[in-house]
């Protein structure tokens, strides 16, 4: 992968993990939820965005 692919996956994971903590907090959940939330959004995320860009030219 090119540089710019690799900061690509990396900035969106770091987003989905933020993204989905602050909402799990806003919800009322606890830190270790929200952090365990937030970090399986960041894997999901991580996935989907190596699949798509692995099968794209």
């Amino acid at each position: 992968m090119t540089s710019d692919r690799v900061v690509l996956v990396a900035l969106a994971v770091v987003a989905a993990i933020s993204i989905a903590t602050a909402l799990l907090l806003a919800d009322g959940s606890t830190w270790p939820a929200a952090l365990l939330g937030g970090l399986a959004a960041g894997g999901a995320t991580l996935w989907g965005m190596l699949g798509w860009l692995s099968s794209s030219p």
